[in-house]
């Protein structure tokens, strides 16, 4: 399983008051221990209301990269993701193509422009698309999108957009059922969740365990990445155990039988 991590993430308060500070070492130093806890990527998201968003975004991105030699996962607006395509050294990936018109075209745009993969996110552009009929719909017009451009299907990741299990009570079963879907219906593209918007409003100390169990069921549903935290010693046990069980890590055996 790829693991994008979490951590850098505008609603992480120590995130946000780091950029608007201007002093960035607490992000490169999250940046440094994710990607030493097995992180294969790193997702930096911003959010809307960043000012002066797109040169903070390239600072960034030029000084994380020469920590880690892991791809970026961008998230933001077009311009801030554009600005943090321009400093990316080798291929990013370019997170939030939603079913939004002019959003998604302007992404997979950038896709093209940049050689970037792009993770597609299967909602109409605000809100939840809690139906698979709908997600499929979502999922099914950004892949088409996409190849159009000459975006290989391997480089989309689609993603059902978990919703909190506090909120839905069937949102579990519903994006796995999605998952199975996207795996039918579009060969080829991966799939992928935000795996911490399950445990959103639960309990800190029970949000590991419901988080753990998800993406066990996600990955029997056809899962093949997760945005989670890689500092979680619990959720990335069960990440490299399930890399050994779906035969998806060269060499992974020795985690367990070394």
């Amino acid at each position: 399983m790829f693991v994008i991590g979490e951590k850098i993430n505008a609603l992480n308060t120590a995130v946000y008051e780091s950029i608007v500070s201007g002093d960035f070492s607490p992000i490169v130093s999250l940046a440094i221990l994710q990607a030493e806890s097995g992180a294969d990527a790193l997702d930096i998201n911003f959010g809307p209301d960043i000012k002066n968003g797109e040169a903070i975004m390239k600072e960034l991105v030029m000084l994380i990269k020469q920590h880690v030699d892991v791809p970026l996962c961008l998230n933001g607006t077009p311009e801030i993701i554009e600005a943090g395509l321009a400093a990316h050294k080798g291929r990013a990936i370019i997170n939030g193509v939603t079913g939004e018109r002019e959003r998604m075209e302007r992404l997979l745009d950038l896709a093209h422009e940049f050689n970037a993969s792009v993770i597609g996110m299967a909602v109409p552009g605000n809100g939840y698309a809690e139906c698979t009929d709908s997600r499929c719909v979502i999922a099914v017009d950004i892949a088409e999108q996409a190849t159009r451009r000459g975006i290989d299907v391997s480089d989309i990741y689609m993603d059902p957009v978990l919703s909190s299990f506090a909120v839905s009570p069937d949102a579990l079963l519903n994006a796995a059922g999605s998952i199975r879907a996207f795996k039918e219906m579009l060969p080829g593209v991966k799939t992928l969740v935000g795996l911490s918007n399950i445990s959103q409003g639960i309990r800190k100390k029970n949000r590991h365990i419901i988080n753990n169990t998800t993406l066990g069921v996600m990955a029997g549903a056809g899962l093949d990445a997760a945005i989670l935290n890689p500092l979680d010693r619990v959720v990335t046990e069960t990440s490299k155990t399930l890399k050994l069980l779906c035969r998806s890590g060269v060499y992974c055996d020795a985690y367990l039988c070394g």
